[in-house]
């Protein structure tokens, strides 16, 4: 009985096809999930779907069918489904190649000489770098089988190379029947039931090797002529002249994922929120209430509101001071008040200006645009939009790293417990207030100094969080040089927006262009200043994760006074607290 040759590359190349419909099946399910799903990207998750369908481990051992475009094209070539070709049927198990039906080929009724047409044809469309066409399910009502989608625009260009490749083949048949078991032997793994190993495109390397030496089926040292042309297309013991060297370059934003990172974005949000209650002083109102609660002069009896105002004291010592709260604002967002040990991302400010502000100038040229120059499309603003965002999301990964994720969590739990205290009932009548702001606003004045402008402070720290998620969310057009950032259409057309899902965790376009433009209000950006900051400008320098700085520097800086500290002991003792010792 026949040993079957196991061609490696066609099952890497099917193991990468079906990884890369459930990759994308599972993306266009989000945005189905999420509501913001185009017509265009609903068609593709149903084609999707289907052909998931017929790739499903739990269909009937034999039923089960192929997923890469390029083998499902050839087997539809060859099937002869177009009266071109004598049908020539075959299916594929962990890359043996198996024939099925009474017809022959044409040229070779063996099945050695049919899977030597065969693996030699895919080996030329491959090494070529033929585009296939996409695949589709045959049915979809009831599919059963994968087939190229002839209304595909690469299906013209395939079947034009499939012809080609198939003439260049059938040129050369009895050189490369004579090839294939001698690449095999080469080939052969003794022992081991995988049997022989070969390559399709290195079967059409070695074959176009020859031919170009003028080796024929008849050359009585064939063997000898393959090893020497297997070497140099392995490039064992030689170079590959030149001349065989084709000009690929590797598409370089495929390895960027270690430079942007959504959870480090994501965290910024919470980040962005505290800052702006720590404007509000809303940290020290709550710490005030407290105080004056145990004093015994805030006017509250017994109830919830005074519970939750003991188990806050009660829980001071678990809570960060805000020396230590001031050193995470400062290495996250660069605000002014952290450590003097160049910890601060002193860049946050600037890309954070130039990502809003070439937001909203792509949105004003846009109107302009409409009203104007109609035909005139806005690509380059797009362009300059997707390079402040990338910077600004490299610049947040890179400052998200470590312990700032888990006191971004810590923020959010102490923020929504402070926004639950400061809402009782009776708090608010103790201030003759009719909201929590007002609250901060009446202490603040009457104990710390001074209110702030609470309206400003709570747009800028729900703007924030918008903006973060969206980049957070979005980090994949960031990462495609071509693709659009901002879909304007989306920004003219307000989405609808799921049940349960808000703008501050699943922004649209339209809520990220809202809250660059509240941003700006709300800094009272004049437009001089926004064109300024919109203009493009050089990426700023930098590593893509903080790197570890050497123990004998770590050193001196601890001798110069100059730590590196988490602020566990900036100007204070360890076992302190808001409240004194403890």
């Amino acid at each position: 009985m026949e040993e079957l040759i196991q061609f490696l590359n066609l099952v890497e190349r099917e193991k990468a096809a079906q990884r890369a419909i459930r990759s994308d099946q599972n993306r266009l399910q989000q945005k189905f999930t999420d509501g913001k799903i185009s017509d265009t990207e609903f068609n593709e998750l149903t084609r999707l779907n289907l052909l998931e369908t017929v790739l499903n481990p739990k269909r009937p051992k034999g039923e089960l069918d192929y997923a890469d475009p390029l083998f499902c094209s050839v087997r539809f070539s060859f099937g002869g489904a177009d009266g071109s070709l004598n049908a020539l049927r075959f299916e594929m198990t962990d890359g043996k190649i198996r024939f099925t039906g009474d017809a022959a080929a044409a040229d070779g009724t063996s099945d050695a000489a049919k899977r030597a047409r065969v693996a030699l044809t895919l080996g030329y469309l491959e090494l070529d770098d033929v585009v296939p066409p996409k695949v589709r399910a045959d049915d979809p009502k009831a599919p059963t089988t994968i087939v190229p989608d002839r209304t595909d625009p690469n299906w013209k260009g395939f079947s034009k190379a499939f012809y080609a490749a198939l003439g260049e083949e059938k040129a050369n048949h009895d050189l490369a029947i004579k090839v294939l078991p001698l690449l095999a032997g080469e080939g052969d793994v003794s022992g081991d039931a995988s049997g022989p190993v070969v390559s399709t495109v290195e079967f059409a390397r070695v074959m176009r090797a020859l031919v170009d030496r003028g080796i024929t089926a008849s050359e009585s040292q064939l063997r000898r002529r393959v090893n020497e042309s297997l070497d140099r297309v392995q490039n064992v013991g030689e170079d590959r002249p030149m001349h065989e060297l084709g000009i690929v370059l590797p598409d370089l934003e495929d390895s960027t994922d270690y430079e942007i990172i959504a959870d480090n974005i994501r965290l910024m949000g919470p980040m962005i929120f505290a800052s702006m209650f720590e404007e509000l002083k809303a940290f020290q109102v709550l710490d005030r209430l407290v105080e004056m609660f145990q004093r015994g002069v805030l006017p509250i009896g017994r109830g919830p509101a005074g519970t939750r105002l003991y188990q806050y004291w009660r829980d001071a010592p678990n809570r960060m001071s805000e020396s230590e709260r001031q050193t995470f604002y400062a290495m996250t967002l660069g605000v002014p008040g952290g450590p003097a040990d160049g910890m601060a991302n002193a860049e946050f400010s600037d890309l954070w200006m130039r990502f809003v502000s070439s937001v909203s100038s792509l949105i004003r040229e846009e109107r302009v645009d409409r009203l104007i120059r109609a035909t005139t499309p806005a690509s380059i603003s797009q362009q300059q939009v997707r390079k402040a965002a990338r910077d600004l999301a490299a610049n947040l990964s890179l400052h998200g790293y470590g312990m700032s994720y888990y006191a971004a969590v810590d923020f959010q739990t102490q923020i929504n417990e402070m926004i639950q205290l400061l809402s009782y009932p009776e708090i608010k009548s103790a201030f003759g207030a009719r909201d929590m702001w007002q609250v901060i606003d009446q202490v603040a004045q009457l104990e710390l100094g001074g209110a702030r402008n609470s309206a400003k402070y709570r747009t800028l720290a729900t703007c924030g969080a918008i903006i973060t998620s969206w980049l957070a969310n979005h980090t994949d057009r960031l990462r495609q040089p071509m693709q659009v950032v901002i879909d304007l259409e989306e920004v003219r057309n307000q989405p609808v927006r799921p049940s349960g899902q808000s703008a501050t965790t699943h922004p649209t376009d339209y809520d990220l262009v809202n809250a660059c433009e509240l941003w700006l209000a709300d800094m009272a950006a004049s437009g001089d200043r926004v064109d300024e900051m919109a203009q493009p400008r050089e990426s700023p320098q930098g590593p893509s994760r903080p790197i570890q700085i050497p123990s004998i520097a770590r050193d001196l800086l601890d001798q110069a006074g100059i730590g590196l500290g988490m602020g566990l002991s900036n100007g204070r003792s360890p076992h302190t607290n808001g409240y004194g010792a403890y």
